[in-house]
């Protein structure tokens, strides 16, 4: 049953939404140092087959993570037609999991200290979530854009093609927190004004409430498209005060218009990373996966392209209920 629930939307599409291997396409990967800051920033690009300009996605990693952050939906996002730039942000990348011997900590060890408290990882993940650190994520993907014009080939990626006329932002847990303020959220404690005008729709998976003053008040300014995803099960030890219908709340205080949120029954905070080599051994299930490329596909062909099929398919509340079943939800505002 949740296999077929996503089958409507990727008929829908004509085909577009990959439905097997995804298709082998450039990825190149390089270093850009930003001399402003004295920064190296990671990059991982995904160019789509063909030699015409495509619109751009960005992808944010959580915290802890790396230029694999977000690979499960960036190679689905390629193979629809868009560019995709990886970012890592050093600071708060898979460097602070780093053990104290300089080794690296094994999965099940890290698991079972967060259970435990966290101990020295636990700090080690506190301490990378502050204000500081997200304002060097926003600046970031703001180097990141000016940067692209500057790199017309990126070894075997023309990265002439992407159309920075149209671009997308997106990010799992710090991530979607560096998404939302690119957005526009507010924020008492940033020193930076993180909204980034050049963007023009958002996905945020795992998203986070502000974490003081009014909800509302935080997401006035968030008026461009902007697509959050959750699941039921969407909680993690590095975030405990955050409960899975914490994630819902953005969407909630956001103004109203070409606002969308996806809840999966079941889905935990790691299904969304997009990366099966994290904290855990195995990727999402393959309703989560489905669910997630054919809905985040609709979006960005909609949001980046002017799609109006791909928006009806959001829309309308007759494929809505074919979409989604059981305990998942789409809605929109």
């Amino acid at each position: 049953m949740h296999r077929a629930r996503f089958v409507i939307l990727a008929v829908l599409l004509g085909g577009i939404a990959p439905t097997g291997a995804m298709a082998a396409g450039r990825v190149c990967d390089a270093v850009w140092h930003d001399a402003t800051r004295g920064r190296d920033v990671p990059v991982r690009i995904r160019m789509p087959e063909g030699k015409e300009r495509a619109p751009l996605i960005l992808f944010s990693h959580g915290l802890g993570g790396s230029l694999d952050g977000g690979t499960l939906w960036a190679r689905a996002w390629a193979d629809a037609g868009f560019v995709v730039v990886h970012l890592q942000h050093p600071g708060s990348d898979r460097s602070i999991l780093q053990s104290g011997d300089g080794g690296r900590r094994s999965r099940l060890g890290m698991l079972r200290q967060m259970r435990n408290g966290g101990g020295d990882l636990g700090a080690a993940l506190r301490a990378a979530m502050t204000p500081e650190q997200l304002d060097a994520r926003v600046r970031d993907v703001k180097f990141v854009l000016d940067e692209i014009p500057r790199h017309p080939r990126e070894g075997r990626c023309a990265l002439s093609r992407a159309d920075l006329a149209h671009v997308g932002m997106s990010g799992h847990s710090f991530g979607a927190h560096t998404t939302q303020a690119l957005a526009g959220q507010t924020f008492s404690r940033t020193t930076t004004d993180t909204a980034e005008p050049r963007i023009s729709a958002s996905i945020a998976f795992s998203p986070s409430p502000p974490s003081m003053g009014s909800d509302a008040q935080a997401m006035a300014n968030v008026h461009k498209p902007f697509f959050s995803i959750s699941g039921t099960e969407d909680t993690t030890p590095a975030a405990a005060g955050v409960s899975a219908a914490d994630r819902e709340r953005p969407f909630r205080a956001m103004p109203p218009g070409d606002k969308y949120l996806l809840v999966l029954a079941g889905a935990t905070h790691a299904d969304f990373s997009g990366n099966a080599g994290g904290m855990r051994q195995q990727g999402p299930d393959e309703h989560v996966r489905r669910a997630v490329i054919d809905t985040t596909i609709a979006f960005w062909r909609w949001a980046l392209m002017g799609d109006r099929t791909a928006k009806s398919m959001l829309d309308d509340p007759g494929a809505l209920q074919a979409r989604v079943g059981g305990g998942d939800r789409l809605e929109r505002k």
